[in-house]
């Protein structure tokens, strides 16, 4: 969750010094990057809060994100970002909820991409300031501006204030004449501006003096103006060079020492809170009169500045507050535990989470911090403000489990999550080990339910089958009255993963749409998500591909509205889509989907389904437009991922797509060699998987049939074997070995009956993708198909000739027909790319207009090309306005 109070300049009750000139300067500027480079306390926020009021008097849309220490800021750089860039009306492709959300899980390239084409968007000037920049400063984010600054448009600019300079590519810009750069030199005070400052006070000292000290440092001279209110003449200030540490200090120890011991109680116990409000100044104060105090102070600018207009949340100048924590600190540790334990209890109780936490971080009663995680909820942190969350929870020592289970939970949740699955297992299994799951379930059965989700959840992504009694505890439990709504929501879900687990697809669907639904109605939103995703799998097992596709497409809507792109919920769907996709023939759309999404599930939350729906979605295509290549790094790239997550099912059909793939191309001695290699699969693959060894003879039958030996006898038997699984894909993949081993054997006309049930079936399901695989063997069962064409209805022979016009054979010595336009697909991304083709515009102006990376343009280029059988731009444009699709 954001913090709305760091998208606008601080309300500041002081009285302001405009630096005008200094402002015309920033604002005339028709730089792309202007930084701000000094200490603390020269006023960067000040000057840039009068930029932003002067920019919004000449209407020019400014965005404001002020950056702040706390521990997950790091986390939500870029949700900030474009929350800031939300809230000044520009375009993004997020929700306001997803945006209010924090954006959790948001990429790094996901979020570039988006801001560079909301600022193209604007048809204003734009203006966008990040303060405090060197708070959050880091490779990541240094690569960010540096990417979003080369790319924005001429009427955009990026304004930095920071300490120091950012490590961006500065000389580049300033090469250009693109960058304005200010340094304390520039920003501090003159004579005269800190004179008008200081004001009348300035009589009471030497003025030549003071000046001489402070060289126009702005909080210095705030600081003395304070200090000298109500006090007579001041004799001299040479007490001030006998210290080392900054003036700010010095005269923040002054100002604290003349208030009251009530004033310099509240101050230095509400020190420990980034910000303050009423309410959370009673939590830690355990007073009644917060509200009062924070009034009085701020009318005696006393270095506190309401962050709203209601006067909500307050916060300390940051020099006051860390002199008075550094005085705190001096005292006991007891009593700082015990404000950071008070400050903790109540952000936690009010949900705001990342606060709450960093404060239980600084507790050193390592008990008290662990209460208070465990009483928020622990693992289910990460369901209500996100994953990144629980990376507070790595930090943390938590011998006792069984005092702590749920920040047991928690630690083993995150490092499943981030692909650290024998970390994840040991946390678990010491975790059921001191609390056993059967007498968990008597005394706390909501902890059992949490318990046994985490198992099953962590043997998803081990790929291990689930315990038989795992099933009956969630039946037990789902007639329990005693759990709230949100868990019974779980133990649905959890039915719906088990019923999938032994292959139940019908009850798999019964408890996922139930699941469904009550997530919606109790807006939760992640196991929504996840719903979808799994009645897309069992229906895609089933090969009823068009109500996957829909599955998947609604999980997609539903994570990028609640989590927004780059987030792993976003990925795992895009792969899932991108393979219904492929199989329904649609190569280009299911290769640009995953272009972003396989790094994302590889590092995070990918599962065996994913990954295998990812590979092949990636690896078919390739091959099917030629690049055998690309194919193979692909599965090596799989490969490498099953051996790092160790999962040897993985591993073993990968191994088996690639066998299926040499026999597409001809390559049947690699493929047969790397077949006897393999062997059948394993007693425990076969019970995670019965259709895997359905799918390894399927691959020995294609072999034998390319090396001209025919077995319908072994095809008998494997037709029967198949008929277990119900499954529409290996019946479709069965008639095809039908139809080419009846072709080999001189049957046309049984050759072409069988190939009409494979087609039938492949275009009912959308499934036309499983033909193709059969590659090499097409040729001659087309032939044999010709030979019988009485057999189809007209519409599937022209499927036919197509097939036979693109084989291999027929592209060596005929002339191919193109195909009517209603035969060719072009997916709207690629007529996008056509228009821009004929708009004369280069890759890069493309790649740049699309919001996409250049080497996609032109892997869409050769896709257009390939399917308007064209080789030049001049010839696609003229293709492409011959069929009207542009």
């Amino acid at each position: 969750m954001l913090i709305r109070t760091k998208l606008a300049p601080p309300n500041r009750s002081i009285d302001l010094l405009s630096r005008d000139a200094l402002i015309d300067r920033i604002i005339v500027s028709q730089r792309q990057l202007t930084v701000l480079s000094a200490p603390a306390g020269y006023g960067k926020t000040t000057l840039l809060s009068q930029c932003h009021a002067r920019w919004r008097q000449e209407d020019v849309a400014v965005a404001w994100y002020s950056v702040d220490d706390g521990k997950f800021e790091a986390d939500q750089f870029f949700a900030y970002l474009m929350a800031a860039l939300h809230r000044a009306g520009l375009p993004l492709p997020y929700s306001s909820e997803a945006i209010d959300a924090g954006l959790p899980g948001l990429a790094a390239e996901a979020a570039a991409r988006a801001m560079v084409l909301a600022l193209e968007a604007s048809e204003e000037p734009v203006r966008l300031i990040i303060d405090d920049y060197h708070r959050i400063a880091s490779p990541a984010t240094n690569r960010f501006l540096d990417y979003v600054i080369e790319r924005m448009p001429a009427h955009a600019a990026i304004v930095l204030a920071l300490r120091g300079l950012p490590e961006i590519a500065l000389s580049h810009l300033r090469v250009r004449g693109q960058l304005l750069q200010l340094d304390q030199a520039d920003i501090r005070f003159s004579d005269s501006e800190a004179r008008a400052f200081v004001g009348a006070e300035c009589a009471k000292v030497d003025w030549g003096e003071l000046i001489d000290r402070t060289e126009g440092w702005p909080a210095a001279l705030q600081l003395l103006r304070l200090w000298l209110a109500g006090r007579g003449n001041i004799e001299n200030l040479d007490h001030l060079t006998r210290r080392s540490i900054d003036l700010a200090d010095y005269l923040a120890e002054q100002v604290f020492s003349g208030l009251s011991a009530d004033a310099q109680q509240f101050l230095l116990e509400t020190s420990i809170a980034e910000r303050i409000s009423k309410r959370l100044g009673d939590a830690i104060t355990q007073r009644g009169d917060s509200a009062a105090m924070l009034e009085q102070m701020r009318r005696q600018n006393l270095l506190i500045a309401p962050l709203d207009d209601e006067g909500t949340w307050y916060r300390f100048h940051p020099l006051l507050r860390e002199f008075l924590y550094d005085l705190l600190a001096q005292g006991s540790r007891e009593r700082l535990d015990a404000l950071h334990l008070r400050a903790a209890s109540w952000l936690a109780g009010e949900g705001l989470l990342p606060e709450a936490l960093t404060h239980s971080a600084l507790i050193s009663d390592r008990a008290a911090s662990l209460g208070i995680i465990e009483a928020a909820g622990g693992w289910r942190i990460a369901m209500r403000g996100g994953l990144t969350l629980l990376r507070h929870l790595d930090e943390i020592d938590t011998s006792d489990v069984a005092e702590f289970p749920r920040v047991a939970l928690g630690q083993a949740y995150y490092a499943a999550q981030t692909g650290r699955l024998v970390e994840a297992r040991i946390r678990l299994d010491m975790l059921i080990a001191a609390c056993p799951l059967a007498e968990v379930e008597q005394r706390d059965p909501g902890l059992a339910c949490e318990i046994l989700c985490n198992d099953l959840v962590l043997r998803i992504y081990e790929d291990r089958a689930f315990p038989a009694e795992a099933a009956v505890i969630l039946d037990r439990q789902l007639t329990n009255d005693v759990h709230d709504p949100s868990m019974r929501v779980l133990l649905h879900h959890l039915s719906s993963l088990a019923s999938f687990d032994r292959g139940d697809d019908l009850w798999c669907r019964v408890h996922g749409e139930k699941a469904g639904r009550l997530a919606q109605l109790h807006q939760l939103p992640l196991v929504e998500v996840y719903s979808y995703q799994y009645l897309g799998l069992s229906h895609l097992r089933t090969g009823r591909r068009r109500e996957a596709e829909l599955c998947f497409r609604r999980s997609l809507e539903l994570a990028t509205r609640q989590f927004g792109e780059g987030s792993p919920q976003v990925a795992v769907a895009l792969a899932l889509l991108a393979y219904t996709l492929y199989l329904s023939g649609n190569l280009s759309t299911a290769t640009d989907l995953l272009e972003a999404a396989l790094p994302v599930i590889e590092a995070t939350e990918g599962w065996h389904e994913v990954f295998v729906a990812a590979y092949a979605a990636q690896a078919w295509p390739a091959l099917r437009t030629g690049d055998q290549s690309r194919a193979e790094q692909i599965l090596d790239r799989g490969r490498l991922t099953a051996e790092r997550r160790n999962l040897p099912r993985l591993r073993y059909q990968l191994d088996l797509m690639r066998a299926r793939m040499l026999l597409s191309v001809g390559q049947v001695s690699a493929a047969m060699l790397l077949l006897d290699t393999l062997g059948e699969p394993s007693p425990l693959m076969v019970a995670r998987d019965p259709r895997l060894p359905c799918d390894y003879r399927i691959a020995i039958t294609a072999c034998a049939l390319q090396q001209g030996h025919a077995d319908p006898a072994a095809l008998g038997e494997l037709r029967a074997q198949a008929g277990a699984t119900a499954s529409t894909a290996l019946a479709i993949e069965l008639d095809m070995l039908s139809a080419t081993t009846a072709a080999a054997q001189g049957r046309t006309t049984d050759a072409a009956r069988a190939f009409r049930a494979a087609l039938e079936a492949a275009e009912r399901e959308g499934l036309i993708g499983l033909v193709s695989q059969f590659g090499a063997l097409l040729p001659p069962l087309m032939q044999a198909c010709e030979a019988a064409l009485h057999v189809f209805e007209p519409a599937q022979r022209s499927v036919v000739a197509r097939l036979r016009q693109n084989s291999p054979s027929a592209r060596r010595g005929a002339t191919v027909v193109p195909p009517a336009a209603s035969d060719i697909i072009v997916t709207p991304r690629e007529v996008d790319v056509l228009r821009a083709l004929a708009d004369g515009l280069s890759s890069k102006e493309m790649a740049r207009t699309l919001g996409i990376a250049e080497s996609t343009i032109k892997t869409h280029r050769i896709n257009i090309y390939r399917k308007l059988d064209v080789a030049t731009r001049s010839r696609a444009i003229a293709a492409a306005r011959t069929l009207r699709l542009i």
